[in-house]
């Protein structure tokens, strides 16, 4: 198994423009996968994946 290392991104979504919700967007965190080694690991173009969300970990899988 290889190990992976991914950068977080900043997300920052536009904010609605009518007035009831003219609130200043708020940054998110984003992972952006890309790569054959999705593939590799079972992951296709179009399928659904579960994700676990744990301390200091998140679990994909398909």
């Amino acid at each position: 198994m290889k190990i992976r290392e991914i950068k977080v991104r900043e997300h920052i979504e536009s904010p609605r423009k009518t007035s009831k919700f003219r609130s200043k967007a708020i940054p998110k965190p984003q992972l952006v996968l890309t790569g054959h080694w999705l593939k590799e690991a079972g992951i296709e173009s179009g399928n659904t994946v579960r994700i676990q969300v744990l301390q200091d970990r998140l679990v994909i899988t398909s």
